[in-house]
């Protein structure tokens, strides 16, 4: 990898990635600011998946404005929560001058030994998180600010202490980041690369109550749901990654367990980037709130995004003997004797 290429290129972005210009380009959009703050419908809240297609950007312009698309008609719609998939500040990548060699390096370390890959992983990191975070996160949080809405807005690998994170980012109605989560399922690559997992647990709080998030990857696992639910989440957001399938069938019986509302943000596309994805968006609910398709609020792989109203008071009042039956009595009979 050439890694004075990837150094000026960075650089360079240096100059366009400052908050300022951030806040001016959304500005200029010309969003109409939700009227009314968010508070609790008694009929329910509404809430979007997004399906998000990783494309490479012309400009810094063209990057907000794709952002703000998958943001402005759900809220358009009433929707006080948006949530994107895993590691979509990267695509700020491609507005580096020279990207598509830089690209075309990174490629090739596919072919490369662990320890290479290792390497460039950690060097690649470790130049481009300063303009990519400033990019990323003033995007959204004047994106979340703008719109009024609750934004999962995905996130970053990100370096701290010498070890890299998968970090998750959500912000408030007023733009303030109120959740950070490292994930806690590492894939196979990621491990591969040198990624650390999260050690534990870290909802955010918001208006509409604490929100778990989560990776796609976790669905396979029902500890991660049950302790959020122990920690009072509402929902989880269970987000898909560019590295892997994420199986949305299994979100059903996570939401069902513990009466969470489960949001999968899915990705498709991708052959800019070499990659072919189909993960679908989803929003996900206990039995009750949808008993014909089991649980399913709406799902998607062609369009933007799904939004969805979600009534968490209602569903929780639904009593399944298989999933929701606690003999109390006996665990804590088991306990004494313990």
């Amino acid at each position: 990898m050439n890694k004075l290429n990837l150094k000026t290129s960075a650089f360079a972005m240096s100059y366009i990635s400052n908050e300022e210009k951030v806040r001016d380009m959304v500005r200029a959009l010309d969003i109409k600011m939700r009227r009314q703050p968010l508070s609790h419908d008694p009929n329910g809240i509404k809430v979007t998946a997004v399906c998000l297609r990783p494309q490479r950007c012309k400009n810094l312009s063209d990057y907000i404005e794709k952002m703000n698309r998958y943001v402005a008609e759900p809220a358009a719609q009433g929707s006080a929560l948006v949530a994107f998939p895993e590691l979509i500040a990267l695509e700020t990548m491609s507005l580096m001058p020279r990207f598509s060699s830089i690209h075309a390096d990174l490629l090739k370390l596919r072919k490369s030994d662990i320890q290479q890959q290792r390497e460039a992983f950690f060097t690649v990191c470790e130049t481009v998180q300063g303009f990519v975070g400033e990019i990323f996160l003033n995007t959204f949080s004047q994106l979340a600010r703008s719109h009024r809405m609750i934004i999962a807005a995905g996130g970053m690998y990100h370096l701290e202490n010498g070890k890299i994170y998968n970090r998750q980012y959500l912000f408030s109605e007023e733009g303030d980041v109120i959740g950070m989560q490292d994930k806690l399922f590492l894939s196979e690559t990621e491990r591969r690369l040198g990624v650390t997992a999260g050690e534990k647990l870290t909802p955010g709080v918001s208006r509409l109550g604490k929100i778990a998030l989560l990776s796609g990857a976790t669905l396979g696992h029902y500890e991660p749901y049950w302790i959020a639910s122990r920690m009072g989440c509402r929902y989880a957001v269970a987000a898909s990654s560019p590295l892997g399938r994420t199986h949305n069938k299994l979100a059903r019986f996570r939401a069902q367990e513990e009466k969470l509302c489960v949001i999968v943000p899915g990705l498709c596309g991708g052959k800019e980037y070499g990659l072919s994805l189909s993960s679908a968006a989803g929003i996900y609910m206990p039995r009750a709130a949808a008993p014909e398709q089991g649980g399913v609020m709406a799902e998607t792989v062609t369009e933007p995004f799904v939004t969805e109203r979600v009534d968490l008071a209602s569903a929780a009042q639904y009593f399944d003997m298989y999933s929701d039956d606690k003999n109390m009595r006996f665990f804590q009979k088991l306990i004494s004797e313990e």
